[in-house]
């Protein structure tokens, strides 16, 4: 659990000084922006202000800079304003992650001080749960390259080079638990025995792995010797030819678990609601549209 203080003064003739400036400055927003949009700032104000606003901030904050984690939005219940000298309030925070995850914290404001002029707050709140890499949303490529270059990855000979680097400084033993293959990177995780680990190899040849990480129950995946290049090359080439899809709009290759147990590919353009799946040997190519699914031969 983390916590922090802020202090703030208290009530005195430089507060009333303020509220005249900020009187002088909202009158000056009235005629610039309308009344919709001052109210709008005002709240905006006061909110930031608050013992709740301060309290999201310095979660987002916390979760930013120690946790290393990306937020998109955090939003505290009940508002509170302002916590009085000794007491404490207890609040709900709802964390939304930009990977889609999020999570609820229970959180503290304690104003511990004995002078009614003189605001401090004390924030807490839960650390966020442990990420299990082996469910979470892969991070996406860290470099870009067109599917028209003649080094992408969809490219049998460049996949076939990349993953025998990758295999290189992490061998074939574990199982491919998620894989995305992008035109510049092949990105996974790959595990056995309830410890995992995130990979990726580039269309360079720069093999990054992580740290094992411990995970809880069973996952499925498959061997390193179903991801064959030359499937991927023809899909690509299937697609391109009867999926009438460009082969500069296909954007990614999705590890997916598919009916009865089986390992498949879902393959994504760039924009669209189109797709097409796959066994992960090539067999079965269909493209799934908002009108059906329609086999490709």
């Amino acid at each position: 659990m983390l916590v922090a203080r802020n202090c703030q003064g208290g009530s005195g003739g430089r507060e009333a000084g303020l509220v005249g400036v900020v009187a002088a400055a909202l009158a000056v927003l009235v005629l610039v922006a309308g009344c919709g949009s001052l109210r709008k700032t005002i709240d905006r104000i006061n909110h930031e202000a608050s013992s709740s606003g301060g309290l999201e901030s310095f979660i987002q904050q916390e979760l930013t800079t120690k946790f290393h984690r990306s937020v998109r939005s955090v939003s505290c219940s009940p508002y509170t304003d302002q916590v009085l000298p000794g007491d404490t309030a207890h609040l709900s925070c709802f964390v939304r992650f930009t990977n889609g995850t999020s999570y609820t914290a229970a959180a503290t404001i304690t104003d511990p001080s004995t002078d009614p002029d003189v605001a401090e707050n004390d924030f807490s709140f839960d650390d966020p749960p442990g990420v299990d890499i082996t469910t979470a949303p892969l991070t996406g490529p860290s470099v870009a390259l067109a599917p028209t270059s003649p080094a992408s990855l969809f490219v049998a000979r460049n996949l076939a080079t990349a993953i025998t680097r990758l295999t290189a400084r992490v061998g074939t033993r574990d199982l491919i638990i998620q894989m995305v293959l992008y035109p510049g990177e092949l990105e996974a995780v790959i595990g056995a025995n309830g410890e995992a680990r995130l990979v990726s190899v580039t269309y360079t040849g720069a093999v990054t792995v992580g740290p094992r990480v411990s995970f809880t129950g069973s996952r499925s995946g498959i061997v390193f010797s179903q991801v064959v290049p030359g499937v991927i090359q023809r899909l690509t080439k299937v697609i391109v030819a009867r999926g009438r899809v460009p082969l500069a709009h296909l954007d990614r290759f999705v590890l997916t678990s598919l009916a009865h147990g089986n390992g498949g590919w879902t393959i994504y353009p760039v924009s669209g609601s189109t797709h097409f799946q796959a066994l992960v040997l090539g067999d079965h190519l269909v493209m799934i549209t908002p009108s059906g699914t329609h086999a490709l031969r």
